[in-house]
């Protein structure tokens, strides 16, 4: 376990308040590597400090501390969605097939019902523009009586 003085020798700091602005610029990060000693003292495990570490090459590579620790978590997220995405290797091919065809048959029933849809609209477009071209009950009326 490190300790924050142990930390920004770690990561060639100036000062322990660097070290906690890093901890708590990637906290929900370093969370599991976390832990309090005597003292309410802060320690990090060796897997936080590697995070840290890439925290800190970020950071020296132009990025400001938010900036980088966006990087971080995005990363992070993106280890987790693929982790949950590995196969167990028990799916066969069939049933992938299977899968496939069945998104295909929905996709399929998704189209026919847009295209009917489009096709109402289209109609109900072109019944508003005939009435729109046609002259208006008062005006056959105005005819009427102006013609009588």
């Amino acid at each position: 376990m490190n300790t924050i003085s142990d930390l920004r020798k770690a990561l060639g700091l100036a000062t322990d308040n660097q070290v906690r602005n890093r901890i708590e610029a990637i906290k929900d990060i370093l969370y599991p590597h976390l832990r309090r000693g005597p003292n309410n003292q802060i320690l990090i495990a060796d897997g936080g400090l590697t995070l840290l570490r890439q925290l800190q090459e970020l950071h020296d590579s132009g990025l400001t501390m938010t900036e980088a620790s966006s990087i971080m978590r995005t990363s992070a997220n993106m280890t987790d969605v693929e982790a949950s995405q590995v196969s167990s290797g028990l799916s066969t091919n069939k049933q992938k097939q299977d899968e496939s065809k069945e998104m295909i048959a929905l996709l399929r029933e998704e189209v026919s019902f847009l295209r009917e849809r489009v096709a109402y609209l289209e109609e109900r477009l072109a019944e508003r523009r005939e009435e729109a071209t046609s002259p208006s009950w008062w005006e056959r009326l105005r005819g009427e009586i102006d013609g009588a």
